[in-house]
């Protein structure tokens, strides 16, 4: 079985709006529609879980209902207070409905990146049939900086060997699974991203080629002016 997730359950309001970031319309149509369209075109998914605050439960499904889609391969479950916890409901989602098996897997993706392509998504499930994570990355083509004691650069590492991490993140769903059972409160504490729960349990982690299109809409008013300018390009607009 094949599953997606689309994690939206955040309720951050760091772009300025009133409503969380994923709701927030591009080109007319909410983020978060955009990204459910790009994932239910990829038909090897056999589910897609979206992950959302439960108080914006209701208004989710009432935009999957305005913007006609349907496919009943689509669950809605609630979001937890942290990332974690959201990956934990999900998995355990899964687990409420069937035994996971060796050949289960899932695509985790953020529902701010509506961008994502096919060839990604397609790419992250073939990867998975000989590694148990993948993860979509860039080559980093800034000079890097780490600065122990910020504001001063302590070191400039060898970019050749740095990459930008995008999502999805992809799993086999046994070793997410045993790696979300093993993980201690400490390092429940360290996870930031997805892809981190199996590298603090030492699942190694294969790469594929990412896009510069699959961009977070994460902050600033200008991720939205760039995501409009993608949407234009893309739609022929």
């Amino acid at each position: 079985m094949n599953y997606a997730a689309i994690l939206a359950g955040g309720t951050g309001r760091r772009m300025g709006g009133s409503i969380p970031k994923q709701f927030m319309k591009l080109c007319g149509v909410p983020i978060i529609i955009l990204t459910i369209r790009r994932v239910l075109s990829v038909f090897e998914f056999d589910r897609l879980i979206i992950a959302v605050h439960p108080e914006w439960e209701e208004h989710l499904y009432n935009l999957i209902t305005e913007y006609s889609i349907v496919d009943n391969r689509i669950s809605i479950i609630h979001g937890g207070i942290e990332r974690l916890d959201t990956v934990l409901n999900v998995v355990a989602a899964i687990e409420r409905n069937a035994v996971i098996s060796d050949e289960d897997c899932i695509v985790i993706h953020d529902a701010v990146r509506p961008f994502v392509s096919q060839s990604i998504l397609k790419n992250s499930l073939e990867a998975l049939k000989q590694h148990d994570a993948v993860v979509a990355a860039l080559p980093a083509v800034d000079t890097m900086l780490w600065c122990d004691t910020f504001p001063y650069v302590t070191s400039m590492p060898n970019r050749n060997k740095l990459f930008y991490g995008q999502a999805p993140d992809s799993f086999r769903l046994k070793a997410l699974n045993r790696a979300l059972s093993e993980l201690t409160e400490e390092e429940k504490k360290q996870i930031t991203g997805t892809a981190q729960i199996c590298m603090l349990k030492g699942v190694p982690i294969f790469t594929i080629p990412g896009d510069k299109r699959n961009i977070k809409i994460i902050t600033v008013a200008e991720d939205l002016y760039y995501a409009t300018f993608l949407y234009h390009g893309e739609n022929g607009l």
